[in-house]
């Protein structure tokens, strides 16, 4: 598989010529199989949640998004070809998004141009691709099992905070692992919480390296919330 690329420009041109109707891919050949994959995974989806098309903007977003990834990630590395390499390409996503699954982007967020192309850390695909990886816990069950009661924000939080030396992969998965486990029983106080969780690691991580942190990253993981607890 020859993964493609689409410059911002280019993606900017194509997306300037949809109107209001469900978007076409204008993907090559060799994308055939690709796009064909990825809509029965997408139907699959669909199927599992007991949801119709129409209701993808409106109903389960997060659970939509979950699954989907989950589907995504295994996918794309069903690819010996694939990398994270290639998945560190804010093109390839553009690529993905604008001319190969467009249609079901649309299914999701319409015509947000920051969902295709326009802002790198928004671009769906890549958003929940990079969800599932930076939460990886050796399987899709057992990845499925600690991110299940989350929402859209946390998404956010985990995904779009990434720090001036990128993401740190390590950290990322510990403490996702650690949330997955936390007491939410007071659903909107564990989500405002993590947001709390995710601003003092930023401010920490300017003088504090996770992986070095001296008692493990478990136990610095494991600090930051508890920072929070008596609250």
């Amino acid at each position: 598989m020859i993964w493609n690329q689409l410059n911002k420009k280019d993606a900017e041109i194509i997306f300037s010529e949809w109107n209001e109707d469900r978007p076409l891919p204008s993907h090559e050949p060799s994308d055939g199989e690709l796009r064909e994959l990825l809509i029965n995974d997408f139907q699959s989806v669909l199927d599992d949640l007991g949801l119709e098309e129409e209701d993808v903007s409106s109903k389960q977003n997060y659970r939509v998004d979950l699954e989907f990834g989950l589907k995504l990630y295994e996918r794309l590395f069903s690819f010996q070809s694939f990398s994270i390499r290639t998945a560190s390409d804010n093109d390839f996503w553009r690529y993905l998004s604008v001319s190969v699954i467009p249609d079901i982007v649309f299914l999701r967020w319409g015509l947000n141009e920051s969902r295709y192309w326009k802002e790198p850390r928004r671009i769906w695909l890549r958003t929940i691709f990079w969800y599932i990886h930076l939460s990886w816990q050796g399987s899709l069950e057992e990845t499925r099992r600690i991110l299940y009661d989350n929402s859209t924000d946390d998404i956010v939080q985990l995904v779009e905070r990434i720090g001036s030396n990128g993401y740190r992969e390590k950290f990322s998965r510990a403490l996702m692992k650690y949330y997955g486990s936390y007491d939410k029983e007071n659903k909107s106080r564990g989500q405002s919480v993590f947001r709390k969780v995710m601003k003092l690691n930023t401010a920490k991580v300017e003088t504090i390296e996770p992986e070095l942190y001296a008692e493990g990253e478990e136990i610095y993981v494991r600090e930051l919330f508890e920072y929070f607890e008596q609250e």
